[in-house]
């Protein structure tokens, strides 16, 4: 999916082809992180459906930036006396749990920047892949659908913020840019009207 400069995709691990995105839409979501300084700002969110793979299955994600260095907001040039220390952030959610983030630099990072281990560390010390989640089949008893949901879907957020000498903290947010969600189902178990929003 892409956002402006922006370009984001899922693949399966050790493949070079991205699953297939259907009914990529944007829509304009309130952001609760920052209500308290944005005020009414909104939060862009890119969403779109993708065939699950099989639960447990290692899979990465692929950020671009079409033009380097990415662009820096207005409001981010604003906060600071140093605009020229801006930095992105990127922060992978999966069913609304923090579990990779990584730093974007804007002067030093090769494109595409690859997400492919999370934050935990299995017995043999290695670090842990990203897993695809199980199929949430609470969804299907939903009567509603909000772009802004977290259940069921695998959530990109790329913010503006100033980096901080700090291990738990490294970079200290400002401004959220926009979210990319990936929602996830194996077709084929579907009810009919879910079938024929995601049907090209």
């Amino acid at each position: 999916m892409r956002y402006e400069d922006w370009d984001v995709l899922l693949f399966p691990r050790d493949c070079k082809i991205p699953i297939k995105e259907f009914k990529v839409a944007c829509h304009v979501v309130h952001d609760a992180e920052f209500s308290h300084t944005h005020g009414s700002f909104g939060l862009p969110t890119v969403c779109c459906f993708v065939p699950s793979l099989a639960a447990g299955a290692p899979f990465q994600i692929s950020i671009h930036s079409w033009y380097t260095p990415p662009s820096v907001s207005q409001y981010a040039k604003s906060y600071s006396n140093f605009p020229e220390t801006v930095t992105f952030e990127a922060r992978l959610f999966i069913d609304g749990r923090l579990v990779a983030s990584t730093v974007l630099d804007r002067m030093m990072t090769a494109w595409p920047h690859i997400i492919a281990h999370s934050f935990g560390l299995p017995k043999n010390g290695e670090l842990d892949c990203l897993k695809f989640p199980s199929f949430r089949r609470e969804v299907l008893q939903q009567s509603f659908w909000s772009p802004a949901d977290d259940m069921g879907r695998i959530k990109l957020v790329i913010s503006e913020g100033f980096p901080r000498d700090s291990l738990s903290m490294p970079i200290e947010r400002v401004k959220n840019v926009v979210t990319f969600s990936f929602q996830h189902a194996p077709l084929g178990e579907w009810p009919q009207p879910l079938t024929m929003l995601v049907r090209d």
